[in-house]
């Protein structure tokens, strides 16, 4: 055998030796590649169904919120409501205590009128000095005059200054 058929031997030992050791190669790679892209594609279904349950927890957080918030207004609808039949009902009953004010002061205003004034001085003597006032306002001019006459000075005299103090009331008020 010639140098040649030796060398050429040799080198197509070593080629075959080393596309054997190239296919071992690429053999133990396409494994890992495999292990690999399982790996991934495992960790792609995990993150998915992560973020599958993730979207239908926040779904069922974001409709309970809504209920809630519906809840809410439908309460706060309800509390307008009740606040503005409130509102209504103290007008009516601030009209019927006006009305009942309105009919007593001048039913008590009918009765001292009838009165002499001997008899009226004499019972708002006895009276408180607040109450006996808003009771004269109530009567005519004349009327005051002749019950004042008829009390004792001290007496007519604070009644005299709690009409006037009455009177500049309803003054500024108007």
């Amino acid at each position: 055998m010639s140098k040649k058929s030796i060398f050429f031997i040799v080198l197509s030992c070593s080629f075959i030796y080393a596309l054997t050791n190239e296919e071992q190669y690429l053999e133990t790679r396409r494994q890992q590649l495999e292990v690999q892209t399982r790996e991934f594609d495992e960790a792609k279904q995990a993150l998915e169904a992560y973020r599958a349950s993730f979207e239908a927890l926040q779904k069922e957080r974001f409709e309970a919120l809504a209920k809630k918030e519906a809840e809410l207004n439908a309460t706060l609808a309800k509390i307008e409501q009740t606040k503005a039949e409130n509102e209504e009902l103290l007008r009516r009953s601030e009209a019927n205590l006006k009305a009942i004010n309105s009919k007593t002061s001048d039913r008590v205003k009918e009765i001292y009128s009838q009165m002499k004034d001997t008899a009226i001085a004499d019972v708002l003597s006895a009276m408180d000095a607040e109450e006996a006032s808003k009771i004269m306002l109530s009567l005519d001019s004349r009327k005051i005059s002749g019950v004042l006459s008829k009390m004792q000075a001290a007496k007519a005299s604070e009644l005299t200054l709690l009409l006037k103090k009455q009177g500049d009331l309803n003054a500024s008020s108007e």
